[in-house]
């Protein structure tokens, strides 16, 4: 056996520590080394090149009936090349129905519980494009099921609907800068206190809640003019359990705030006890975008 100076052996000694010791930090705390900005990185060329930095961001926020339940047809498959979605797997995606997915979910807090189907996202951005055909179109679904308006308020923590949000949102403006906010909710905060006294309902506080949402979000984001368009909640066929409905309706009526702007849904069809068509769902849409044109062109 061929001799080998002890110096030599310190030297080798020392490296395969060295390159062992990275090797060992690397697997322990390869979760940590996995970013959310290196899964953005990832992301990135989904979308063409001379859009990168250029898309209009809307967030989808709210409960079920933003999230979208219409039962997924022919045109649900329909895409367009200037419609992308930040899908829950924190890319970017060419978007089309469900926006939401169960799978591939980064944040477990906005999880659903039930698969969604069709909402307003879609046609509330192909009917952008008919007012403005050059726009590129990136969708930001946020929505929960069942969510109340006290999970909205400010909370920064990934592990809150707001905070997951923001952290979503903030993600994906490496793409472009948000327009806008769509906010549909109010269903679960009309349910009767007595029989859900397990959940935080804020029947009567909606409307101070939601301005709140409203006044920390624009902080968040620094845009105090962040126009946001809110769905008022519609009928429904539930009265022993929604005994709260005409409240919240007619505090969301009262709303009164600069670049926010109301639209009613009570006169479209309803699936089930709560959750639309999808037809409905497609008008919603549409009233979602005509109202966001008005609001934006009324504060040019």
């Amino acid at each position: 056996m061929k001799f080998i100076p002890s110096k030599i052996w310190l030297i080798i000694l020392f490296l395969s520590g060295v390159t062992g010791g990275v090797l060992l930090h690397k697997f322990l705390f390869k979760d940590r080394l996995q970013t959310p900005q290196a899964s953005q990185a990832q992301a990135l060329p989904t979308i063409p090149d001379p859009w990168q930095g250029k898309i209009s961001l809307y967030v989808l926020a709210g409960q079920s009936n933003m999230a979208g339940r219409g039962p997924l047809d022919a045109e649900s498959s329909t895409t367009h090349p200037q419609v992308f979605v930040f899908g829950n797997d924190y890319r970017w995606h060419l978007a089309k129905d469900p926006l939401d997915a169960l799978d591939g979910q980064v944040d477990p807090i906005s999880r659903e519980g039930k698969a969604p189907g069709v909402g307003p996202g879609m046609t509330f951005a192909s009917t952008l494009l008919k007012h403005d055909a050059d726009a590129v179109i990136g969708l930001i679904p946020c929505a929960k099921g069942g969510s109340t308006i006290q999970e909205w308020q400010r909370n920064l923590s990934e592990n809150s609907l707001y905070g997951s949000c923001l952290k979503r949102l903030r993600a994906a403006s490496l793409m472009g800068k948000l327009e806008g906010i769509l906010f549909f909710q109010g269903e679960a905060d009309a349910l009767d206190q007595k029989q859900f006294s397990h959940l935080s309902l804020s029947p009567q506080q909606w409307s101070k809640k939601f301005e709140k949402f409203v006044e920390n979000f624009r902080l968040d984001t620094k845009q105090e003019n962040l126009p946001i368009v809110f769905a008022q909640i519609g009928s429904h066929d539930a009265p022993d359990l929604l005994t709260e409905w005409e409240a919240i309706k007619k505090q969301q009526e009262n709303i009164k705030l600069p670049y926010v702007s109301m639209i009613t849904t009570d006169d479209l069809a309803l699936q089930d006890y709560v959750h639309y068509t999808t037809k409905s769902y497609r008008t919603i849409g549409q009233r979602f975008a005509n109202a966001y044109i008005k609001l934006t062109e009324k504060n040019l």
